[in-house]
C-alpha cells in the first residue's frame, strides 16, 4: 500500500503545483486588473485626456467630410469612416431633425439624455460640421478607455501565463537538477570510486530512486570486502598448503635421488626412478595448481604490463627455449622472424608460458622428432607456433590441462590469444601477441 501510494507521489507533487502555480498566477492576474483599470479610469476621467481624443474624432470626421465631398442628402457614406471606430458615436442633427446615426436608435431617443455611463462618459458640447448644402450639428461620444483596457488585459493575461509558466519551470528544473546530479554520481560510481554517496533530497521516487542506488553501493562495497577477505584466506591457505606439500616431496625427492646413487640391485633402482619420477611429476602438479589458483584469483590491475620492443623481449626467451631443450635431448628446427613492432607485456608471465611449454615437451614429446619453431604475422598479431611430436609411453601421465589453461588465461590477461590442438601425435601450440 505504501509502495501503491509512493509511486504515484510525484505526479500528486507535479499536479498540485500547477493547481498552485494556476492559483497564484490567476491572484496575481485579478490584482493587476484591478489596479490597472483604475488607473486607466482616473486617467480617462480627466476632460483634457477626453477633450484630445473628441478632437482628434472631430478632425478626421470633418477632413473625411471634405474630402468625399459628402452631402447632407447622401450621409450613408460616412459608415466607411465608423469602420473599424465600433469604440465611437456619433449622431448628426439638421434643423433640429436627427439625419445620421452610427448606431440603430429606438424610436423613444430623444437627444441629448441622459447617459446611461459614468460622468466621464457624458456627451459633450456639440460640433459644427459644414457640408456642400450647409452646416449640420454633431455629437461624439468616444469610449477610448475600453481600448486601454483591452490593450491592460492582453497585458495581464501575458504576466499569467508567465507566471505560471515560470513557476512550472521552476518546480521542473528542481528536479531536472536533482537528476542531472544522480547521473553525475552515477557516473562517479561506474568509475570505481565506490565509497561517494548518492545524495537523496525529498520523499518522492527520486528520492526512493536515490536511497535504491545507495544501498546497493553500500552492499556492492560490502560484497568486495567480504569477496577480498576470503581471496586474501584463500591465497593464505594455497600459500601455506603449496609450502606444506612440496617441504616433504623435496627431502622425498632427494633422499630418492641419494638411494639412486648406493650400489642397489637393478631391479629395485629402477622402481626408485619411478618413484622419483612420481614425485617430480607431483611436485610440477602442486606448482601448477599453485600458477593456476594465483593467475585465477588476481586481478587484472595487479599485472605490470610494458611496452616492449618484440625483438627485445621474444628473442632472448625463444633462444634460451631452444637451448634447454636442446639440453635435454630434443633437436629444434627454428625458423622464428621476430619484426620491428612493439608488444605490451609481463615479461615474468610470459617467461612462465615459456616454462610451461618446455616442461610439457620434456614429459611428451618425442625425441626422435624434432620441435618446430616458427612465426607469422596475421591481421596486426605476430603469431608464435611451437609443434612437437607426442610421445608413445607404456606408463601413462597424468594430464590435468592446468598448465594449458594458466597460459591461456596469461594470454587472455595481454589481450592476446593462445590455442593448442591434438592432430595424428602431433602437439601444436600458438601464441598471439598484438603488435602497437
Amino acid at each position: 500500500m505504501n509502495k501503491a501510494k509512493r509511486e504515484y507521489k510525484l505526479s500528486q507533487t507535479l499536479m498540485i503545483t500547477a493547481v498552485l502555480a494556476c492559483l497564484a498566477s490567476a491572484l496575481l492576474f485579478l490584482g493587476l486588473q484591478y489596479l490597472s483599470r483604475g488607473i486607466i479610469y482616473d486617467y480617462c476621467k480627466k476632460p483634457e485626456v477626453i477633450s484630445a481624443h473628441i478632437e482628434k474624432k472631430i478632425t478626421s470626421l470633418r477632413q473625411y467630410i471634405k474630402d468625399n465631398q459628402i452631402s447632407l442628402s447622401d450621409l450613408s457614406e460616412l459608415d466607411n469612416w465608423m469602420r473599424g471606430k465600433e469604440l465611437t458615436e456619433i449622431v448628426i442633427y439638421h434643423d433640429n431633425t436627427l439625419i445620421y446615426s452610427s448606431h440603430t436608435l429606438s424610436p423613444s431617443f430623444s437627444f441629448p439624455s441622459q447617459p446611461k455611463f459614468p460622468d466621464f462618459y457624458l456627451w459633450h458640447n456639440k460640433y459644427i460640421l459644414t457640408f456642400q448644402e450647409g452646416t449640420a450639428e454633431v455629437f461624439i461620444k468616444d469610449f477610448f478607455e475600453h481600448r486601454y483596457i483591452d490593450y491592460i488585459t492582453y497585458f495581464n493575461l501575458l504576466v499569467f501565463f508567465l507566471c505560471f509558466i515560470t513557476i512550472m519551470v521552476f518546480f521542473i528544473h528542481k528536479k531536472v537538477s536533482y537528476i542531472n546530479t544522480l547521473e553525475k554520481e552515477i557516473r562517479i560510481l561506474e568509475g570505481g570510486d565506490l565509497h561517494y554517496s548518492i545524495t537523496i533530497k525529498g520523499n518522492d521516487e527520486l528520492a526512493s530512486l536515490a536511497q535504491e542506488i545507495d544501498e546497493m553501493r553500500k552492499a556492492f562495497i560490502a560484497r568486495e570486502d567480504y569477496a577480498e577477505r576470503v581471496r586474501a584466506a584463500t591465497n593464505t591457505l594455497m600459500a601455506g598448503v603449496s609450502h606444506d606439500l612440496r617441504t616433504p616431496l623435496t627431502a622425498l625427492i632427494g633422499y630418492l635421488e641419494v638411494l639412486e646413487g648406493e650400489d642397489i640391485p637393478a631391479k629395485e633402482s629402477s622402481f626408485l626412478g619411478k618413484c622419483k619420477n612420481r614425485a617430480l611429476q607431483i611436485k610440477d602438479l602442486i606448482n601448477h595448481l599453485f600458477d593456476y589458483f594465483f593467475i585465477s584469483t588476481n586481478d587484472y590491475k595487479e599485472i605490470d604490463l610494458k611496452h616492449y620492443p618484440a625483438q627485445e623481449v621474444l628473442r632472448e626467451m625463444i633462444h634460451e627455449h631452444i637451448y634447454l631443450m636442446e639440453q635435454s635431448g630434443f633437436m629444434v628446427s627454428s625458423t622464428v622472424e621476430l619484426p620491428e613492432g612493439t608488444i605490451k607485456v609481463d615479461s615474468g608471465m610470459i617467461q612462465r608460458i615459456f616454462d610451461n611449454m618446455l616442461s610439457n615437451v620434456q614429459r611428451h614429446a618425442d625425441p626422435a622428432h624434432p620441435v618446430r619453431l616458427y612465426s607469422t604475422i596475421d591481421s596486426g598479431e605476430l603469431v608464435l607456433v611451437f609443434e612437437n611430436h607426442s610421445r608413445h609411453s607404456l606408463e601413462p601421465t597424468p594430464k590435468t590441462g592446468l598448465g594449458l589453461n594458466n597460459c591461456q588465461k596469461i594470454m587472455l590477461l595481454h589481450q592476446g590469444r593462445f590455442m593448442y590442438r591434438q592432430n595424428d601425435h602431433v602437439f601444436t601450440v600458438q601464441l598471439a601477441f598484438p603488435l602497437i
